[in-house]
């Protein structure tokens, strides 16, 4: 049976494994688009990443003149 501390230092890994993914993906790609419609279907495990959604670019083409 893992200690109290060991739970916490798991519970904190598995936090930063969720933001280094996270991360990965922005790297690879990830549009405002596709984290909007992540944050759409899964709230509680998206939604911590909400203030990237004026960081991303959209997937849609800017209108330049």
């Amino acid at each position: 049976m893992p200690s109290q501390l060991q739970l916490f230092y798991r519970a904190h890994r598995d936090i930063a494994d969720g933001n280094l993914l996270f991360l990965e993906m922005v790297h690879d790609g990830m549009t405002r688009e596709d984290l909007a419609r992540n944050i759409e279907r899964r709230p509680q495990l998206w939604s911590r990443f909400s203030h990237w959604l004026a960081r991303l670019p959209s997937a849609k083409p800017m209108d330049r003149p």
